[in-house]
Formats: C-alpha cells, structure tokens, sequence
C-alpha cells in the first residue's frame, strides 16, 4: 500500500505523490488573514483549517473537538480545569419542532455535559495549553501548570479510550455531573489500576491508571464531583471511556499516538486503511467505527469487532474494535468520465437521435451567443465558477456530442478568453496565497475579515466548491485543445489549475505550502466546508453534491493530464463519498444510521459534526434544502444519487412540490429527476418555448437536454 507521510520526512508511494512542492506562483500576492494563529501551536507545516481539530486552533481554544464518539475541550472552569470529556447516548439527543415534512427540523446531542475532567489539583493555580504534532488525523494537546509538570493527551478520531499522559503532576479526576460511585475493579494487567466509576446520570465510566518505574497512586471520592490523587506521577497515564463493557481491559494501557492513510486500488475497487502508531504497553489499541466504517470493512478489521458500542453525536451507533488498522474496501467509479453516465436499469453509453441532437443543437445555437467572458466577471469564486463551468459543458457537447468542429472552436476560444481572466489572477477579487495558516484564498473580505463576502472563501470556508468548477471547466478545454488546437493550453495553465488542486486536496506533506487534504476528511468520509472560524457543533458542510463534485472534477483533471495516481485518489474519495452521502445525508427508506424521527426528511440539510439541520443557510425553502444536495447534475450525480432514492424522495416529496416552483431550482429538481426517469426530465426541457427562468444560473439548457437525452437510451 501507499501512504501518506506521517511526517514530512518520508516518502510516500505512488497512490499520494505530491502534485508539485514548488511554492505558489508569484501571481498570487502574499497576503496575511486577519486571523492569526494562536500562541502555543508548534507548527512545522501549515496548518489544517478545516479539521475536527480546528476549534482548539481558534479564538481562545476552548471549544469543542468531536473525535466521535466523545467530545474534548479544555475547561478552565473553576474547580473543573483540565481536559473535558463528555458523551451523551442516543436517547439525551435534543429535537427541534416539526417542519412541512411532519419531522423535527434539526437534533443534535449536548455536548458541553463535563461528563469527566482530567485534571490536577497543581492546574488550580492556572494552567497554559500548547498544541504538538498537529497532523491531518492527529494532534497531541497539553495541558501545563503554572507552577509544575504537564499532562499530554494525543486525540485522534475515533480513540475508544481519551488518554492523558501524566508528568510531574498530581492527578484529579473531576465530573459536573457527578459521581454516583466510585470503586476499584479488577486489575486487567499488572501495573495497571482500575476504577468504575458511575455518574449520577447513570452512565458508566470505567478509568484504567498505567504506572511506571514501580510509582503508586491511590485515587478517593474528595466529594461528589471530584477525585483526587494521592501524590505527584510522572510517565504514568489516564486513560477513561464510557460504556461497561469488558474488551476495554484488553486494551488498557495502550494508547495510540498518530494515523497514517495509506490506499491503493485495482480496477474497480479502493481499499484505504487507518494504520495506527501506539504508545504505552501492549500493542493493540481500541477504536468506535462509523456506521459507514463497518459497512465496508475487509475481514482484517471485521474480525477485530468487539463487544462495545456507543452512540455517536448524529452517525447512529458506533462499534468498537480491538485493532491497529481500519481497512476498508469500496467500489470505485473507473468507468465514468465525461459523457452523460446513469444506473437507471438498461443504460448502455449515450445514444442520440435525429430528433434529439437536433434539440441539442438548438439550445447549443442559442447558448453560445452568450458573452462568457462578461457573465463570469463578477466578484465571486463560486458563482463565476459556476457559469463557466456551464458553459464548458456546453463545449463539450459541440466536440463530442453534435460533432461540430467550426462551432467548437470559436466556443473554444471564448472560454479560453473567460477563464484567462482567472488564470492571470485579474477577476475583481483576485486570489493570494494566504501566509498564516497556508493557502489559496480570495482577496475578498480579507483585509478586513468580512467573512459574509464571497462565503467566506478568505477564511478557508467552501474552496472545494468554488474551485470545482473552474478545474473541471479548464479539464474540458484543456482537452478539447488538445484534440482540435495547438495542445498548448494546458501547458500554459496547468500550475494554476494545480495549484487550486493543492489547496484543496494537497496529498503528502512533503508539499510544505499547504495542509495534506484540507477539505476531505478520510475518516467522517466526506468533506468539511467550514474554515477558521469556531463553532460550538464543529465543522459543517451544506452540499453534499458540491463535494463529489469537487472530487469528480480532480478526476477530469486528471485524465486529461494523464495523471493516473491523482484519478485513483479521486476515485477513491467518490467511492468513500458513496457510501457516506447515503449513511449520513441521502436518507432512503432502508437507512438505520440517523434516528427515525428524523429519517421522513430524505435529506439532510447543514450537517455539523454534532448536528443536523433540516435548512440551508441561505433559506428554508424545500426546493433549497432538496435541491442542495443534487446541484450540479453531472455524469458522477448518478453515481451516487441511485434511482431508488431519486425515486423515493420524489415519490415522498418532490413530486408535489415541483410544479410550484417558478425558479432556477425547478430546473434542478427536474434535471434530478433523470437520475430514475430520465425520459420524462427530457420532455420538460425539450418543451417549445422553454422558461429560461426554470433554468439556475449553473445550467444550461445544452446540457440538460445533452444528459437528459443521453441517458434516456
């Protein structure tokens, strides 16, 4: 297998070779956030901005880190200071009122409960936190006394028990909620102590105390929300997890410390693996899988199930596993590229009729008269993005589709003109690379953090939707040069469009200008949108579709620069992106993950690492929170957008709604809808005297009646 660098002085394999390690191309000014990285952060690299880390990196790093299934902070609350744990069961979820669906619009789980602290008395006369070995998968917090020794806690996704390495300090054991009992248990291995500890809302905490060099310590209730140690440890560690089960013995004493990915593929298949590094005494550490994780486990991690499982803040239940790597297996998308593709039973490859390409070529005639260099100079990332994206799919299909070599060049030439615009960095904001935290970043809002311009682009929110559409609309020129020009296009723009590619999906760390895969998180198995602001729910992301689609257009990209370690690694991700956009925000009838009550929504909404909620943030309009999660329609949209459940959700909703919708997303919702029939999408685009107001401003009517046709066959 191939991985990627656990640090920066290895060398990964050929699956995670890194896109370039030339530093950014001087067009990009060097430009400061307003937001600075914080004291005590120990930084070799730059630093992820959109990690289930990030809120202990922002604003006074005391927010919440969601390692699923516990939530971790650092407390500074009198009398709790220390590192806070919580987890919260299934049935302490809060559910909000019912919306139009009959099911309640939001639920999340309280994550501020201080089910334990780990703590010191020698922290009552103030504490300072630093951070260490900030990894995409890792990152070690510490904890130091004003006046003593330390404790360290490595977090990682997924760690079944929260570890705290103990220096020089007396150790204390707080609980707002309470302890209910405390008693010693049965040693499971010599040198290890344990403790069950049951709080007063019920839960149970099981506390396993590892020693060195012959050192003791006697821990006794002080009173009903704290216990004490006897004396100062130093190498000795904490480790605590909810839950009474009793493989936690067996992995008592071994902590991990950091994850390295490591994946290959062969035809059709992905497998990636979670390979563990671990501390402490024995070998064999215990983690909580995802729903989406046991699904798609190998039998090398299968066969390490355990007896635990707990409830997650918003996947469903988690299951435990007496291992050191998660290998999972998925399907892969080799198959599909640019031509209109479909699961919808009997589709063999696009064909077309007279009568259809005719359509096409209508639609293509009047498409074309658009000025696209003037349509796209606008001051947005996202939505010049998405026009010329458009338009490059209009492109495509007058070189692949109607086959027409005069009208494709001078097509060519107009999106060359449009996207020159990006390429020499002269848009209205134009982008920078970004010095505190690593990155490629709109100028827009920047000097002033106005975080309402452009969504945020300057603070790390949604550059995987932005830039998307600008690499998947240069793949196609790129392309179509190739074939009917000079070739020279791509040569001339390939850093620019790469660069963007390295901010988002940079994939080894030997690249030291940008974070290793900023967006996608190889563990949630989806992407997170927010950047370097903190909220208390944790990273969030609101369009599931925009994130497949930026993974889709890496693999574009890749086939035309003929880069096949790049077009695995999307593979990989979309096959990931499969599984999780149907566990976690595509919700068909046979879904067991997300709670019942709130299953009659069909679709998610903003999902947050702790919530989940039934909107958009730019409205709560259906036809908004549906439409979404389908935006673009491409040939990757079936892919994951499977008949059945196109059909259920507009079996269920849609199909009432759609018919009163005289907007941009009825055009959306219709193109949707050939996901299961495509004829029928057809016949509403192929209508004489077409509303061009049905269309949003990512479409185009080429395009739709391109796929609807294509895929009709």
């Amino acid at each position: 297998m191939n991985s990627v660098n656990s640090t920066p002085a290895q060398t990964a394999g050929n699956l995670f070779n890194p896109i370039s390690t030339d530093a950014p191309p001087s067009l990009f000014s060097r430009v400061s956030s307003t937001i600075k990285v914080p004291n005590g952060i120990s930084r070799s690299a730059p630093i992820q901005t959109n990690n289930f880390w990030g809120n202990i990196t922002l604003a006074d790093q005391s927010s919440y880190v969601f390692t699923h299934p516990y939530v971790v902070w650092k407390s500074t609350a009198t009398n709790f200071q220390g590192l806070a744990v919580s987890h919260q069961s299934s049935s302490q979820r809060v559910f909000g009122p019912n919306n139009d669906h009959g099911t309640p619009s939001y639920y999340y789980s309280p994550s501020g409960v201080m089910s334990l602290v780990l703590g010191s008395s020698d922290f009552n006369s103030g504490f300072s936190m630093s951070l260490n070995n900030l990894k995409k998968m890792s990152i070690d917090v510490t904890l130091k006394s004003n006046q003593h020794g330390y404790l360290t806690a490595p977090l990682l996704q997924g760690i079944g028990l929260i570890t705290a390495v103990y220096n020089d300090l007396i150790p204390s054991i707080h609980s707002q909620v309470g302890f209910r009992s405390v008693s010693g248990d049965t040693a499971p291995k010599a040198g290890i102590d344990k403790y069950k500890l049951t709080l007063n809302d019920g839960s149970v905490w099981f506390m396993y105390v590892t020693f060195t060099d012959n050192q003791k310590c006697q821990f006794a209730l002080k009173d009903p929300q704290h216990i004490i140690g006897s004396n100062s440890i130093n190498n000795c560690w904490i480790q605590v997890c909810c839950g009474d089960f009793s493989d936690y013995d067996k992995a008592a004493g071994c902590y991990p410390i950091a994850s390295t990915l490591s994946a290959s593929t062969s035809n059709n298949t992905g497998t990636y693996a979670f390979n563990y590094t671990t501390a402490g005494s024995g070998t064999t550490p215990f983690f909580y899988a995802l729903p989406h994780h046991v699904q798609s486990f190998t039998e090398k991690t299968s066969s390490k199930r355990s007896n635990a499982t707990l409830s997650d803040t918003v996947h469903g239940d988690m299951v435990g596993y007496l291992t050191n790597v998660f290998e999972m297996s998925e399907t892969i998308p080799t198959s599909i590229s640019l031509e209109p593709w479909s699961r919808v039973n009997g589709f063999n490859g696009a064909n077309y009729t007279n009568d259809e390409l005719n359509s096409i070529r209508n639609a293509a005639l009047k498409d074309i008269t658009n000025d696209v260099s003037n349509l796209s100079n606008i001051d947005s990332m996202y939505f010049s993005g998405k026009i010329i994206d458009k338009f490059a799919y209009v492109l495509y299909t007058l070189h692949y589709i109607l086959k027409d070599e005069g009208l494709t060049r001078s097509f060519l030439e107009k999106m060359k003109t449009a996207i020159a615009r990006f390429t020499s960095n002269r848009q209205i904001f134009p982008l920078c690379y970004e010095t505190n935290w690593g990155g490629i970043c709109s100028t827009g809002g920047m000097a002033n953090g106005d975080t309402s311009v452009d969504f945020g682009n300057s603070i790390y929110n949604d550059h995987h939707f932005h830039y998307a559409y600008h690499i998947h609309a240069a793949a196609i020129v790129a392309k179509i040069d190739q074939e009917i020009g000079d070739g020279s296009w791509l040569r001339d723009n390939k850093v620019w469009v790469e660069t963007l590619l390295r901010d988002v999906a940079n994939p080894n760390e030997n690249d030291t200008h940008f974070p290793v895969f900023r967006n996608f998180d190889f563990f949630i198995g989806h992407s997170f949108a927010h950047g370097i602001t903190v909220y208390a729910d944790g990273k969030d992301q609101e369009s599931g579709s925009e994130d497949y689609n930026f993974a889709y257009a890496m693999k574009i990209w890749a086939q035309v620069t003929k880069d096949s370690n790049m077009e695995s690694r999307a593979n990989l991700m979309l096959g990931i992106l499969n599984r999780s956009m149907n566990n976690y925000y595509l919700y068909s009838n046979d879904n067991v993950g997300i709670p019942q009550q709130f299953r009659g929504n069909i679709v998610s909404g903003i999902k947050f690492e702790n919530k989940i909620d039934h909107t958009t943030y730019f409205g709560t309009n259906p036809e908004y929170i549906h439409g979404i999660q389908m935006l673009p329609i491409t040939p990757i949209s079936s892919f994951i957008r499977g008949p059945n459940f196109v059909k259920e959700e507009w079996d269920k909703y849609l199909g009432n709604k759609v018919n009163g919708i005289n907007s941009g997303w009825r055009g959306i919702l219709m193109l949707n809808y050939a996901l299961y029939d495509p004829r029928t999408s057809y016949n509403f685009f192929n209508t004489p005297n077409f509303n061009y107001g049905y269309l949003d401003d990512g479409m185009t009517l080429t395009w739709s009646l391109a796929y609807t046709a294509g895929v009709s066959s």
